[in-house]
């Protein structure tokens, strides 16, 4: 109703109430001085707190690395010069290892698709058959996730120990996947607001929680007052129409008078 009232013409010459301002005016009046949110302190002080960015610094790293190993498995030849015939080998062997269980996986669940569509055979002997061929397969898959999980760590540590291989990968960042450089984003992320409230003391976060309760109000003071004029816009418009149309309605009825 009050974006209607607003799209109403003049109708008589006067203060033009579809141009009043609907936000309301700042205070004249100095607000409370609040004390600066901004950490007391630029390092931490505290063991507990230095290790748990320590930690979280070193996840990061590595998590930057084995990001890359798929594209350093698709440049081989290119990098093998770079960063020695050790890391490329344990790359090849990791990437082997990788794709056999991605192998193994759409291998299973193509055989799982075919069952469902043959589930009205369940009865069949050749059917349970299959049911127990897949899940004897199904059972391969831990131990080889764990080899690769042995292998990513054999590969990262490796590549830890040669610090000029990092610098070089760290120059194709670009080469990594989407989702990989948004995971990383989120650890970043996640790395600040920690870091922020490692910093922020309790009397810190009491000043800024006060502060947002004060923002709070101070909204719903101003949507109150926009609520307010904006009702006052709709009245003032339906009082101007309903003078408009009696007027209209009298000089008519004084036409047919004379």
């Amino acid at each position: 109703m009050a974006l209607d009232a607003l799209g109403v013409a003049p109708l008589y010459q006067g203060p033009d109430i579809n141009r009043m301002k609907l936000t309301a005016e700042p205070s004249k009046k100095p607000a409370s001085l609040l004390k600066p949110l901004v950490p007391s302190k630029s390092k931490l002080t505290t063991i507990e707190a230095e290790r748990v960015m320590s930690v979280l610094d070193e996840t990061i790293h590595k998590v930057e690395l084995v990001t890359l190993l798929s594209y350093m498995a698709s440049n081989y030849e290119t990098l093998e010069g770079v960063l020695g015939q050790d890391i490329m080998k344990a790359v090849s062997e990791h990437e082997d290892l990788c794709r056999s269980l991605l192998d193994t996986v759409f291998y299973l669940q193509d055989k799982e698709r075919r069952l469902q569509e043959e589930e009205e055979f369940k009865e069949e002997g050749w059917f349970r058959d299959r049911i127990l061929s897949v899940e004897l397969q199904k059972s391969s898959l831990p131990p080889l996730m764990q080899q690769i999980k042995e292998s990513t760590k054999d590969t990262l540590r490796l590549l830890l120990n040669n610090p000029q291989a990092v610098r070089l990968l760290q120059t194709y960042t670009l080469s990594r996947s989407a989702e990989a450089q948004n995971f990383i984003d989120c650890l970043i992320e996640l790395r600040g607001f920690l870091f922020e409230k490692l910093l922020t003391g309790p009397m810190e976060a009491r000043d800024k929680s006060q502060f947002i309760q004060d923002i709070n109000i101070r909204n719903r003071r101003n949507q109150g007052i926009i609520n307010t004029l904006e009702n006052e816009l709709v009245a003032s418009v339906k009082n101007r129409d309903a003078e408009v149309w009696f007027y209209g309605i009298g000089q008519v009825t004084e036409g047919a008078a004379q």
